[in-house]
């Protein structure tokens, strides 16, 4: 398949115990899919490199080339992150305090 990553077939089940990143323009972060509600997140670049925690997420596919990540971290802050299978693509939307705020980069997934 030329062009990024995979399309066919996105499931729960195929992210289970994989890793990736989350890139945007001045921070990154590894995503660890521990189990079906669980994952762990570790900024590698960035304000506060080596922070990290673990997060129950909600999963669901959108179409069969998008996927999105859900999870709120301890401090409050929302997240719901949209990843296009196809061109790697990755928007952010994230919420706290009562603030809203969108956030564009790549990610690195590639599911089988």
């Amino acid at each position: 398949m030329s062009g990024g990553g995979m399309t066919s077939k996105v499931t729960h089940k195929s992210i289970i115990g994989r890793n990736f990143q989350l890139i945007y323009a001045d921070e990154t972060y590894r995503i660890d899919v521990i189990s079906e509600k669980r994952l762990r997140w570790t900024r590698e670049a960035g304000n506060n490199v080596g922070q990290s925690d673990e997060e129950t997420y909600v999963f669901d596919v959108l179409s069969p080339e998008i996927i999105l990540l859900t999870w709120i971290e301890a401090d409050g802050l929302g997240l719901s992150n949209v990843l296009n299978l196809r061109d790697r693509a990755l928007i952010t939307h994230a919420n706290h305090a009562r603030e809203v705020f969108q956030n564009k980069g790549q990610h690195s997934l590639e599911v089988a």
